[in-house]
């Protein structure tokens, strides 16, 4: 339990502090699923990207913003 928790607590860290990679290792992965065989189509794809990166540029957004 305490190795989830680490992990829940590295990728949360991660998100708010790195969300320029997290995205772009989310896309990348995505690419990579679908090139072998995720089966998904290109629209679906697609829309996964789009919300990916408008979840993440917000996030990204709030930290490159000068408070």
């Amino acid at each position: 339990m305490n190795a989830l928790k680490a992990l829940a607590l590295a990728i949360y860290d991660r998100l708010t502090n790195e969300p320029v990679l997290v995205l772009g290792v989310v896309q990348a992965g995505l690419a990579l699923a679908v090139s072998f065989g995720l089966g998904w189509t290109g629209e679906q794809t697609g829309a996964v990207v789009a919300a990916s990166a408008a979840v993440l540029s917000l996030i990204a957004r709030s930290r490159v913003t000068p408070t």
